[in-house]
């Protein structure tokens, strides 16, 4: 959510296949150019897809793909972020831009966390994690948590009345309806600071963070609606060192080239 990459990058690869026919292949092209990515493609393994990622752009991939599939998908230009997402599905990722807005990494991270089996055990105060001292940690915490009741527009997007941390992000960066992105993000805030422990490990691993690694963070997940994701967090939050740190981060977004325009402040549902 959230780019800006070498411009006038566009490189095509045609990956080799064989039908069991023996006609020729079907054109299969992965392409990359300035920040936008390019797929037509038939029964390709989406491991090979992100390796030609790595060779046009020139960015490191780092992590393992949770779900190895073929991949059969036809898309053009669409922006980096929204393309994984669909080659992906529902495995979590980070991009990583270096000087001059080139795409420095993609990090794979991971998946959705199931619901915990019935025998398992209720999460007690002991088994809350350290706070983390990293970006994997931090997404581990909360991929971690338990799912969590949702309700009304929310409820009714996702088609359940409990939704994982990553589903609730999905939903607030990813969902059409803005009233829907906003209540994402509220429910996830009152999550985190409704629960002592889990409210101090989150805190500890955001404010952890550089301002500037957590901005390029923002910016690869959220895309053109970074600014509008961290304004979510500046209203909605309570946390004082929540506010603190999204106001800093934005603060880093907008003074960086290229940076869009100030949005308007999103709307509150209810409101």
């Amino acid at each position: 959510m959230w780019w800006v990459v070498s411009r006038g990058l566009v490189v095509t690869a045609l990956l080799t296949g064989r039908n069991a026919a023996g006609d020729e292949p079907p054109e299969r092209v992965v392409q990359y150019a300035k920040d936008a990515l390019t797929v037509r493609v038939t029964r390709v393994p989406v491991d090979e897809i992100l390796g030609q990622l790595g060779k046009q752009s020139g960015a490191e991939i780092r992590g393992e793909v949770r779900d190895r599939h073929e991949i059969t998908a036809e898309f053009e230009d669409v922006p980096l972020p929204e393309a994984l997402h669909r080659l992906l599905g529902e495995q979590n990722f980070a991009l990583i831009y270096g000087d001059g807005g080139r795409l420095k990494t993609v990090r794979l991270l991971g998946g959705p966390l199931a619901p915990p089996p019935p025998s398992a055990a209720p999460p007690t105060a002991s088994s809350v994690p350290s706070p983390p001292a990293s970006l994997p940690a931090l997404v581990g915490l909360f991929e971690a948590h338990a799912p969590v009741p949702v309700q009304g527009r929310l409820s009714q997007a996702l088609g359940t009345d409990t939704a994982t941390f990553s589903q609730l992000g999905d939903m607030a960066l990813h969902h059409d309806d803005v009233l829907v992105r906003t209540e994402a993000v509220r429910v996830g805030l009152q999550v985190i600071e409704a629960e002592p422990e889990f409210r101090s490990a989150v805190i500890s691993g955001v404010t952890g963070m550089g301002n500037g690694d957590l901005s390029t963070f923002v910016r690869g997940l959220a895309g053109p609606r970074a600014d509008e994701l961290v304004l979510r967090v500046i209203t909605l939050a309570r946390a004082t060192e929540l506010r603190a740190k999204a106001s800093a981060v934005l603060q880093d977004m907008r003074a960086q080239p290229g940076a869009a325009p100030p949005p308007v402040a999103p709307p509150q549902p209810g409101g």
